[in-house]
């Protein structure tokens, strides 16, 4: 007898704890259990073919909103070719609709709610012959498992090597958001923290990369926190990073006390935001104070050791797009190393659900369930949005582009106003939809930013401008001269992200030339190559591997005066993996064929720089 437990999962980093839990709570069955993990962006052909190879007796789905596709494309097929498999489903796309799931697919059973208990009995039933008597809904709710009681499962770390590692210590939410299927059982169970440690203790030792908490607010109880994230401090190995989904406004100074001395990428934190509106919080029943949570997340961000991912969703109850707006840069404001604009799924078995009628609110008919419109939101303003979201991902979310994106922004009313600025001119010129090289999305913000210098139609009105915009007037030298210099500088804190990020092989078009400080940037290395004083990690290397390993740098515009900047690649900054720079001031060495710029006020903090 094989039970064949299938995932699909939406990337291959990614992998499903649920058939993994299933698996090691099947007791004396458990090596009659097998495992299949797959992800969406493999065909639904070759997802039947490896499937069918296995012949498995019994057949059973993993099933979320970003599978169900899949599963609508090889169960028909599944059972033409494995005619005497018992097919099963289980998972949040099937828990609240187990009547409609059966029927689609032709399902022997569903597994509903939490599956262990429900899954142990089913497989002991196939063991011993008697699965006729299974009922076709087994509900995982009527005999939930305690969360201490599950066996940790992971043991061998290699079936993991280049994926998340998923754990879970809390089960629940004691919230009740009427977007998240949540809303529906607030009961909640926990793993004993001495437990927990033990189990965090051998992802330390096996010095895995990422372990990600599912937990749905893992401070929600203090006195279960707070013992992990000090243990965490305490037995930290200097490579393994811990993501936890928070509500910041329950954080406390004793919290403060422990996350302050974290290593720098030790932690990183999702806060959920989804709006700063106070009618929309109140609606959608979650209770968020704001101004405490930018209070803690600037607080956190100041000590520059823990990324933080901060969440924004459209489409919520009372919140047009100007109100969005408002919301968009509340949370822009506080500049997280992620944000991440999502869109309100109407989850089955919702609140939302329940009260979509209400709000005008019409939504996908097929997964994720995404929202079309509200009685706020039109479908137009939603593609508005889509389209700033792709932008924001591409230049913000990436952290390549942070200086020029500063830079930029000042010319503008607010950070939605520069991304819809962008977003405009990507649909002006057919950029959605494109795979552009890393080059070319520098070169494209390059070319979005001259125009919106010289203000050119179909940009939005710049920061002290009014009309639509127009063609700058060249007849009038200062205002030619101001707009020449404000391209120079947009060139060259374009060139410094470029090469903060990393040493370029070949030299971007934009860039301007080096000739006239080569002696100069030729000098530093060989000072480094003697001294070493600035990149310790490479004090191996002679000047000749220097020029290979760093990359020298002489910047006339963006700083008030000539400043020769090294890149250094070996240390990343472990918030944001840009390299390491050194900075020196060239006063004082300024060759004649060089001219000198000034640092523009927009301009983020550069590195400090020592005076030669």
């Amino acid at each position: 007898m094989k039970i064949l437990l299938v995932a699909v999962n939406a990337k291959y980093i990614h992998s499903n704890p649920a058939v993994h839990s299933l698996k090691a709570c099947a007791g004396e069955y458990e090596d009659c259990v097998e495992i299949a993990e797959y992800t969406i962006n493999q065909q639904p052909s070759y997802i039947m073919r490896e499937i069918y190879r296995r012949r498995p007796d019994v057949i059973a789905f993993s099933c979320y909103i970003w599978n169900r596709g899949i599963m609508d494309a090889v169960l028909p097929d599944l059972h033409k070719l494995l005619p005497h498999a018992d097919f099963w489903a289980g998972g949040p796309e099937v828990s609240h609709d187990a009547a409609g799931a059966i029927g689609r697919w032709r399902l022997r059973g569903v597994i509903t709610g939490p599956g262990e208990t429900a899954f142990a009995r089913m497989a002991a039933a196939y063991g011993t012959g008697t699965a006729e008597e299974l009922p076709a809904v087994l509900d995982g709710n009527r005999m939930r498992p305690k969360l201490d009681q599950l066996p940790f499962w992971y043991k061998n770390m290699e079936d993991f090597a280049y994926r998340i590692i998923y754990y879970e210590s809390s089960r629940g939410c004691p919230f009740s958001c009427s977007y998240c299927l949540s809303s529906i059982d607030r009961s909640m169970d926990f793993r004993s923290v001495d437990q927990v440690c033990r189990e965090l203790d051998f992802f330390l030792e096996k010095k895995v990369p990422q372990v990600k908490f599912v937990d749905r607010t893992f401070n929600c109880r203090k006195e279960h926190a707070l013992p992990i994230l000090r243990h965490i401090l305490a037995h930290d190995n200097g490579e393994t990073n811990f993501h936890f989904e928070i509500a910041a406004d329950l954080l406390d100074e004793d919290y403060f006390a422990v996350m302050e001395k974290l290593r720098p990428g030790a932690v990183q934190l999702e806060i959920g935001v989804q709006s700063t509106c106070p009618e929309t919080i109140a609606e959608i029943h979650r209770r968020m104070d704001f101004h405490k949570v930018a209070s803690v997340v600037r607080r956190i961000s100041s000590w520059r050791n823990i990324h933080i991912h901060l969440d924004l969703i459209a489409g919520l109850p009372f919140e047009d797009l100007q109100r969005f707006r408002i919301s968009f840069d509340d949370v822009y404001s506080l500049r997280p190393q992620q944000l991440q604009l999502g869109f309100l799924k109407v989850l089955k078995g919702s609140d939302m659900e329940r009260l979509a009628p209400g709000y005008d609110l019409i939504y996908a008919d097929q997964p994720p369930y995404e929202v079309l419109s509200t009685r706020w939101l039109s479908y137009e303003d939603l593609c508005r949005l889509k389209q700033i979201e792709e932008t924001v991902e591409l230049y913000y979310n990436s952290g390549q582009f942070a200086h020029t994106l500063e830079f930029m922004l000042s010319r503008f009313h607010g950070p939605y106003a520069m991304y819809e600025s962008l977003a405009a001119w990507f649909d002006r010129h057919a950029l959605f939809g494109v795979q552009s090289s890393r080059i070319r999305k520098y070169e494209i913000l390059l070319e979005w930013g001259i125009a919106c210098i010289l203000g050119e139609p179909q940009t939005p009105p710049l920061s002290g401008q009014t009309g639509t915009g127009g063609q700058i007037r060249s007849d009038v030298p200062s205002i030619k001269d101001e707009a020449d210099s404000q391209i120079s500088r947009l060139k060259e804190v374009l060139l410094y992200d470029l090469y903060l990020r990393e040493h370029m092989k070949n030299r971007p078009a934009f860039a301007p030339s080096q000739e006239p400080w080569k002696e100069v940037i030729h000098d530093a290395l060989h000072r480094e190559s003697l001294e070493h004083t600035r990149f310790p990690e490479l004090a191996d290397c002679n000047y000749r591997e220097l020029t290979k390993r760093l990359h020298g740098e002489v910047f006339t515009h963006i700083f008030d005066e000539p400043t020769l900047v090294l890149f250094g690649y070996e240390r990343r900054d472990p918030l944001t993996n840009n390299g390491i720079t050194a900075a020196e001031s060239l006063a004082g060495s300024i060759p004649d064929s060089a001219t000198p710029g000034a640092l523009p006020r927009s301009a983020p903090a550069f590195p400090e720089k020592k005076r030669r």
